[in-house]
């Protein structure tokens, strides 16, 4: 019983989707700059984004950017990982979609970040930084979005006790 739920190997398909699971996230060869910081960005199947610091870890073999998140198991997400300065965004990886399931692993390949979004300071870049230029710029939509946030605040901190 204690193997089922400790060892990352073994997938339980039992588990209803929807069923919360911890995800390992690691970023492989970067490197920050002083003032620098590695951010993961997910985006769960109901369109809630969740933004998650990455911390150095350095071992014999390796170093790496880890974080860990709560995701509903087999439920669709999308995520990109983004390099930070300053509160600017300066680049982001690719953003892709994935099946929430034990880790995220990979290289950071990162792409530009557009003037328009980096003179702003706007995190998302394409067709997201319209989508969300228009939230943001509808009437109403503001404490509905900060609300939107504050409940997945709530949700989260409830279920760290």
């Amino acid at each position: 019983m204690g193997l089922k739920k400790n060892n990352p190997l073994f997938l339980d398909s039992t588990r209803p989707v929807g069923d919360k699971l911890i995800t390992n996230v690691e970023l492989l060869e970067a490197r920050l700059e002083q003032g620098q910081a590695f951010y993961i960005e997910v985006t769960d199947s109901f369109g809630v984004l969740q933004k998650h610091a990455l911390k150095l870890v350095v071992t014999k073999k390796s170093t790496r950017y880890c974080a860990e998140l709560w995701l509903n198991q087999s439920e669709e997400i999308q995520y990109r990982f983004i390099l930070i300065a300053a509160g600017a965004e300066l680049k982001s990886s690719e953003l892709k979609q994935a099946v929430a399931g034990n880790s995220i692993s990979e290289k950071w390949i990162p792409t530009a970040v557009p003037q328009v979004a980096a003179a702003k300071g706007k995190g998302p870049k394409k067709s997201k930084s319209t989508e969300i230029k228009k939230v943001g710029s509808g009437k109403g939509q503001s404490p509905l979005v900060a609300a939107q946030d504050y409940q997945q605040m709530k949700f989260l901190l409830g279920e760290l006790e």
